[in-house]
């Protein structure tokens, strides 16, 4: 397979640089991007990625090359992005979407649909694929309960990362030093294995901080709530987790009959459910 790489410094030329590689049979394409904002002025750019590629901002400043555009993954394919920043407030979609064994790999990006308090859209949504992140954020309006990640029947690696509102379903996570900002919720059977993970759910006022049910399993060492009186609920499931930074007694608990939970080597109070 051929290797070639292209650097661009405009809508058009990314535009152009991106089709060509969707046609191409035997070209693995990378497109380097000059710093500024892409399609800054367009509403609801929307591009679909069919081949396997990579798009990356020239320097290591993430904030310094902006996309105002949204990504589908095609079946199969896989995505780079490295270095730079995505803006999408359409209502057309969610800023990056993932089917039917597509992957994306994201290093030093940030997602962000911060600014767009009307959108019911999850930031990334991916079925059926597998998302790695290192170094990145994922986010969302930070007082509402939208999802930064939405997973289903999928895979999850992130390190160092900062996600919103994660949510999985059937689906298996690693996360190592990460932040999840107003709550984490498994279900269907889902399981995740953590070393550092840290909850700010300081804006949640209404919903379980970590919300574990339908045989899911999660399995950790450190974990941090920011909030005094973080709710975990664990539903037919199982939890564990050794060492609980921000202290133990910061918790409460609810989790049924056929649920196992153990803290620091001991099932805690139940506050019933």
């Amino acid at each position: 397979m051929e290797m070639h790489t292209i650097t661009v410094n405009n809508d058009r030329a990314f535009f152009f640089a991106l089709q060509k590689a969707n046609r191409s049979k035997n070209l693995t394409e990378t497109i380097e991007l000059k710093p500024g904002k892409y399609f800054a002025d367009a509403d609801n750019i929307f591009l679909s990625i069919k081949k396997s590629i990579t798009i990356k901002g020239l320097y290591d400043n993430a904030k310094a090359t902006n996309l105002n555009c949204a990504f589908l993954i095609g079946a199969d394919t896989t995505l780079i992005l490295e270095n730079l920043t995505m803006n999408y407030f359409g209502e057309r979609s969610n800023t990056i979407a993932l089917y039917d064994g597509a992957e994306l790999y994201g290093n030093n990006i940030i997602v962000d649909r911060t600014m767009d308090p009307n959108s019911n859209w999850d930031t990334i949504y991916c079925k059926d694929s597998t998302i790695s992140l290192k170094n990145s954020e994922i986010l969302t309006d930070p007082i509402r309960n939208i999802c930064g990640i939405s997973l289903e029947n999928s895979q999850l690696i992130a390190v160092n990362s900062n996600v919103n509102a994660p949510l999985f379903k059937n689906s298996t996570v690693y996360l190592k030093d990460t932040l999840t900002s107003y709550s984490v919720v498994l279900k269907n059977h889902s399981n995740l294995s953590f070393i550092n993970l840290a909850i700010d759910s300081t804006q949640n006022t209404e919903f379980s901080d970590f919300y574990i049910e339908n045989q899911s399993t999660v399995n950790g060492v450190n974990l941090n709530f920011s909030k005094k009186d973080s709710f975990v609920d664990v539903i037919d499931s199982h939890f564990e987790n050794n060492n609980f930074v921000s202290g133990l007694e910061n918790v409460r608990w609810r989790f049924t009959d056929n649920s196992t939970v153990i803290a620091d080597g001991d099932e805690p109070f139940n506050d019933n459910l």
